[in-house]
């Protein structure tokens, strides 16, 4: 990688960022694309957050990521955001044009996307684990494609407002409950999808995962985790433990990072070289 003053900087905002694979990935794809410019990792610790927006602008850094814990705290900070983040609520995506922050989600399309790759038609009844930035935008997408949604939380209050923002924004039926609960058993039975969006049993915390007991969910239930690192999380082995289906969050990651990307350049994206260098580092881990 030849760096020089015409170089354009790329990046993602984040705390941690250890975990992530997002610069690999994207600067997998300016190399193969050939386009000088760089990707890099920005942990930004949460006392230093809200310099971020005007320090992009001052850096001249036309687009950047962002991820966990700051896709619903940026958007003050924003200029605007286009519709579909606004209805979410969350950003992940930020591009500087002519010095304005310009605010968007990727992260419910590139979900839906791995669905339908995977050969999953969204229908029916979607439990999601969480009610942060990446639920908001998952539970939006898959109830404007018709599913209705249960979001399980640690803070029932946090999950009610999500609920009750998704109905009131889509239509579609919407519950919350808190984990441990004996009303989650109640619709795990029924569920199409169970989606785990927190970032319980991301490296380095392998060992972890949601307070679900998978024991009640339907043979036909696919779970999924959005958490690309590790691939098999210990969500995803419970599940197959008990011969459900799974699906792990690369797809989603690639997806999100290949419309964010072709946003970011103005180009077509070269998705397959990007996927093969993210899943080939995984399977070396």
């Amino acid at each position: 990688m030849h760096i020089d003053v015409e170089t354009k900087v790329f990046g993602l905002i984040g705390y941690p960022l250890s975990h992530s694979l997002s610069p690999l990935m994207h600067n997998q794809a300016f190399t193969v694309a050939g386009i000088n410019a760089v990707y890099l990792p920005f942990p930004v610790h949460p006392n230093q957050f809200s310099s971020v927006v005007d320090a992009a602008k001052t850096l001249k850094i036309p687009g950047f990521n962002v991820t966990i814990p700051y896709k619903e705290m940026i958007i003050p900070y924003l200029d605007e955001i286009d519709q579909e983040a606004g209805r979410c609520g969350s950003v992940n995506l930020v591009i500087i044009e002519d010095g304005r922050a310009l605010g968007f989600n990727t992260d419910g399309v590139g979900f839906l996307d791995a669905l339908r790759q995977e050969g999953h038609v969204p229908s029916g009844l979607a439990i999601i684990l969480g009610a942060g930035g990446a639920a908001r935008a998952l539970g939006y997408t898959l109830a404007i494609n018709g599913m209705e949604t249960v979001f399980v939380n640690r803070s029932l209050p946090r999950a009610r407002l999500l609920a009750q923002e998704i109905m009131s924004l889509t239509g579609q039926e919407s519950q919350a409950m808190e984990y441990g609960g004996g009303k989650v058993h109640e619709y795990l039975d029924r569920a199409k999808l169970v989606v785990n969006t927190t970032p319980l049993g991301m490296f380095p915390d392998n060992s972890l995962m949601p307070d679900i007991d998978l024991r009640g969910a339907d043979s036909g239930t696919i779970i999924c985790d959005i958490i690309y690192n590790p691939m098999n999380t210990r969500l995803l082995q419970e599940a197959r433990s008990l011969g459900l289906r799974t699906m792990d969050g690369t797809g989603m990651f690639v997806n999100q990072g290949v419309r964010s990307w072709e946003m970011m350049v103005g180009k077509k994206a070269p998705r397959q070289e990007m996927y093969d260098v993210v899943q080939k580092r995984l399977l070396e881990d």
